[in-house]
């Protein structure tokens, strides 16, 4: 007896479609997407000190400087509402009258926006700019940006930048 053999045929999907429905998805997500850049501050953060302790600083009342960010983002110097544009020169001066004794004083809201807190940063940072860029004219003749390493810490130790930051809550107590 003579046995036939019998092939096994596998059905087969047709998969020439599925690669060009991927592609096409893939470029609808790439097109669709929105790939926003976050901005950040331009300042470069010191190296985290894990041995060092917070020291607690007494500040004569004269060499306080204290904003407030509301909540509606008025900027406030000292109980009373001034212009982001006023900021620089206000604290140049208040720099530069107070020496190393100076403290600036940032509270914000917590539902202030981070461009209010922003514009105020960058103001109190083109403030330092400028008083550090006027020391380092006097004592050596170029701008800060030029001086050497060694130059760049004695002017900053003559002009620290002193701020300290507290954000507002405006919830009290612990969760509900």
């Amino acid at each position: 007896m003579i046995f036939q053999k019998h092939k096994h045929i596998v059905p087969g999907l047709n998969t020439t479609s599925t690669a060009d429905i991927s592609f096409m998805l893939l470029i609808f997500f790439l097109v669709t997407t929105s790939m926003d850049t976050d901005k950040g501050l331009l300042r470069q953060l010191p190296p985290a000190d894990t041995h060092k302790e917070q020291q607690e600083t007494d500040v004569e009342k004269g060499a306080l400087m204290a904003f407030k960010i509301t909540a509606q983002d008025k900027l406030m110097l000292d109980n009373a509402e001034i212009s982001y544009d006023e900021v620089t020169p206000r604290v140049e001066t208040f720099v530069e009258h107070r020496g190393k004794r100076h403290l600036i004083s940032i509270e914000a809201d917590a539902q202030a926006s981070y461009n209010a807190y922003f514009h105020l940063q960058n103001a109190l940072m083109k403030a330092y700019e400028k008083v550090r860029n006027k020391a380092a004219a006097t004592e050596y003749g170029k701008p800060y940006n030029q001086l050497t390493e060694a130059q760049r810490n004695k002017v900053k130790d003559q002009w620290p930048q002193r701020i300290a930051e507290t954000c507002q809550s405006s919830e009290e107590g612990g969760a509900q």
